[in-house]
């Protein structure tokens, strides 16, 4: 038991011991073009013991029902602290002690969600996914509107905390126990009581990966934040929440009233997401509404019944954070400011032609353009889908899925037209 809590652990203590180290160097007033190398070196030594872990097949419960690492757990969070260290990585703007701090804590409260085997961790590792994430978007802003978006942030992340632990409230009443197993047990069993636990959870969690119509946060909320933040907000915590359902609907199949319930949601997330999308002017909240129309592809893999919901939604939490990063980070390049009217992305392939071209690539792969990583997500979710005898929801989905082709083409060709004069200054 000792040996599993060390190792099996291990990248959780590496990541828990690199957040003390931040603040220490912070305390003893260390220069703070130390915070971002320390940062990296933490999150690869973590990145070092999953990859041993990986390797050797490791599984095991640290504790008996709460803490469970297995293969979903370690490539899961395989999959956040890629999210959390390419951001460190790309992103060169030398950023206080204090942001770094909150990364590491919300990069922990992740790994946390995605080993946990019971409720009692799950609902700890949400809670400090959320907090830092908050703190984040008005870091370093003062007085600004960072301040309001924060709040509704905050605000809404707090209903979804009460929706989720309404529904434990009911399983643990059905059950008796707040581990993920009896839960799955209880929703199989049916009934009225299980169906109300059951759509209470997925609510609060649904919210908080803004899948609509609980998406009302995420447009203030990434357009209030700095571009670093809201790449974390995308990737990170859209991966650690999407992942979170995973671990909780593990091996349960869907009753035919909640996967129609379900099927319809991310349809309508799908088509609002992208339509939405469609008159934005600003980067931010055009990612935010992307961010949308893609939770509801993540969601739609819930409805597959063939057992490979968990792969399923490991590649595409994976090709849709590559893909978000890779567009912040070509944007940055580009346009290097605060502001992020997409006017400044015309024609900026005769000026940027690298930056461009990486964000059309990004574009055309949050798209589902073959032959780019994102046409491979969407392929394995619909193929799953279909195999799992839902049709045509995937074919609605499907025609959902070419509203947001005029999005991200509209990005593209913005890139390489030439037809437009420039203006010749912008706000820095």
């Amino acid at each position: 038991m000792a040996a599993d809590f060390l190792y099996g652990l291990l990248p959780d203590h590496l990541v828990l011991a690199l957040m003390v180290a931040l603040m220490l160097l912070e305390i003893l007033r260390a220069h703070v073009r130390w915070a971002r190398p320390v940062f990296v070196a933490g999150l690869m030594a973590a990145g070092a013991a999953l990859l041993h872990q990986w390797a050797a097949g490791y599984g095991a419960e640290i504790v008996a029902g709460e803490i469970q690492v297995d293969r979903l757990a370690i490539l899961g969070k395989g999959v956040v602290l890629g999210c959390a260290l390419a951001v460190a990585v790309i992103f060169v703007a030398r950023q206080t002690y204090k942001h770094w701090v909150l990364v590491t804590a919300m990069l922990y409260g992740a790994m946390l969600i995605l080993q946990s085997a019971g409720f009692a961790s799950l609902f700890l590792g949400i809670e400090l996914l959320s907090l830092p994430a908050f703190a984040l978007i008005v870091h370093a802003q003062g007085a600004s509107p960072a301040s309001e978006g924060a709040f509704k942030y905050l605000v809404l992340s707090s209903v979804a905390s009460a929706l989720l632990l309404f529904g434990v409230s009911l399983a643990y009443g059905l059950s008796g126990s707040l581990s993920l197993a009896a839960f799955a047990q209880a929703l199989a069993s049916g009934g009225a009581q299980a169906q109300a636990a059951g759509l209470l959870v997925m609510s609060g969690l649904f919210l908080k990966a803004a899948v609509f119509p609980f998406h009302a946060w995420a447009p203030d909320a990434y357009t209030a934040a700095r571009l670093p933040v809201t790449a974390l907000l995308a990737s990170l915590v859209k991966a650690a929440v999407v992942l979170a359902l995973v671990r909780i609907l593990h091996g349960v199949v869907l009753d035919a009233h909640t996967a129609l319930a379900v099927g319809a949601l991310a349809i309508a997330s799908i088509v609002f997401g992208n339509l939405a999308a469609l008159g934005q002017i600003r980067f931010k909240r055009l990612l935010a509404y992307s961010s949308v129309a893609h939770a509801g592809y993540m969601v739609f893999a819930l409805a597959d019944t063939t057992g490979g919901r968990a792969d399923d939604l490991l590649w595409y939490t994976t090709f849709y954070a590559g893909g978000t990063l890779l567009a912040c980070v070509s944007f940055a390049a580009i346009c290097p400011g605060e502001d992020d009217s997409l006017q400044w992305l015309d024609g900026q392939f005769a000026r940027h032609p690298v930056a461009a071209l990486l964000l059309a690539l990004a574009m055309l792969s949050l798209a589902g353009l073959p032959p780019m990583p994102g046409f491979f997500a969407k392929l394995f979710v619909f193929k799953s889908v279909v195999a799992s005898g839902h049709l045509l929801a995937a074919i609605l989905a499907f025609v959902g899925s070419f509203l947001g082709l005029a999005v991200y083409l509209g990005i593209v060709v913005r890139l390489f037209r030439n037809d437009l004069p420039r203006p010749v200054t912008r706000t820095t």
